[in-house]
């Protein structure tokens, strides 16, 4: 056997082992809102552990540790300022991932211990403590709501200007935006198409917050909130409608439910835009192979549903009367996958017509 070899494997599973310590150290930064007080520049260990009401000598052994992995920079003895990197950590970074750094670090985190237990059993953690999988819960938790519903904004903002790039838009004169939470992907696509209108449709948790990213945008006079749940129904009437991130939180059965409303809401001509992970037939070692498995095991413990391969997608909206056209993908983890309605189910128009 090759010693040097077996070594080597040895270091990099260590590493893949041990790799739990920088979520929970970048958690941390964020709770104690380093990224942001170092964001004005270089400071003090004293004053830091004054400002947080830390444990000064425990402060700085996080802060070296934040050295390591590129996110602060130790100019002199005791003294910090935020790297390049670790600007994103900042709060009003225009790409900030603080809100996911917490949310992956914190809820996400207890989840994850459970891992096992979701494995053996086939049910999230959520269904196993007595909860119920979806996110009505946020209605009564609006800290909870407001975390959530930022991450969600960081994660959408990577994805939006590649579906920006990648879908024609230039004929869409009304886009609904289903499941579309605080409006980050319809702002977007809507701020390059001036010529058109949107609908956001979500839980009212959900859309809150939407006004913001609207005015952000420059969207707020061409784009309306609609709260309701879209297992019972769908905006009717758009030409375009957005399904981003929404099929991967939920089962088989409740995926077609929610596709038939969108079949059933749909004008004759309109298409459906599915975003989505698409599953190799067989994973490789890629690290978008290993993203994909990462937001699979992330439905596995935290909802009941999964990231899907491209049969299963097509399965999915033959089951609600929509065939899949074409699948594209973006510049990043992301597909595309566009459908229309199926040739022999009626539409909302054709219905209506014949009564």
């Amino acid at each position: 056997m090759d010693d040097s070899r077996t070594e080597d494997r040895s270091k990099l599973l260590l590493g893949l082992i041990n790799a739990n310590w920088t979520t929970q150290a970048i958690h941390a930064a964020c709770v104690l809102k380093l990224p942001d007080l170092l964001g004005s520049g270089t400071h003090t260990l004293a004053a830091l552990a004054q400002a947080t009401g830390c444990h000064a000598p425990s402060l700085n052994r996080l802060l070296r540790a934040l050295v390591t992995l590129d996110l602060c920079i130790e100019r002199d003895s005791a003294e910090f300022e935020l790297s390049p990197l670790g600007e994103l950590l900042r709060d009003d970074a225009s790409q900030s991932l603080r809100a996911w750094a917490l949310l992956v670090g914190g809820v996400h985190w207890t989840r994850w211990g459970e891992l096992e237990q979701s494995v053996r059993t086939g049910t999230s953690h959520r269904l196993r403590h007595g909860g119920q999988d979806g996110f009505e819960h946020l209605q009564a938790d609006p800290a909870a709501a407001a975390l959530f519903h930022r991450a969600m904004i960081e994660m959408t903002r990577r994805v939006a200007a590649d579906v920006v790039r990648t879908v024609d838009f230039s004929r869409s004169r009304l886009i609904v935006d289903v499941g579309g939470g605080s409006g980050e992907l319809v702002a977007t696509v809507l701020a390059a198409h001036p010529a058109a209108r949107g609908v956001l449709f979500d839980l009212p948790h959900a859309i809150d917050a939407a006004d913001t990213v609207f005015a952000r945008s420059g969207v707020a006079n061409r784009c309306e909130r609609v709260a309701g749940s879209f297992f019972e129904t769908v905006p009717a009437g758009g030409d375009t409608y957005l399904l981003k991130s929404v099929l991967h939180n939920w089962d088989d059965e409740r995926c077609v439910e929610l596709l038939r409303r969108c079949r059933h809401a749909m004008p004759a001509q309109a298409r459906l835009i599915v975003i989505e992970r698409i599953v190799p037939e067989r994973l490789g070692t890629s690290a978008n192979d290993r993203a994909v498995a990462r937001s699979d095991l992330n439905m596995l413990v935290a909802l009941s549903g999964r990231e899907r391969t491209a049969a299963q997608f097509g399965a999915l909206l033959d089951a609600a009367g929509l065939a899949l056209r074409r699948i594209t993908p973006t510049p990043g983890e992301f597909q595309v996958l566009e459908a229309g309605a199926r040739d022999d189910i009626p539409t909302m128009d054709e219905e209506t017509s014949a009564t």
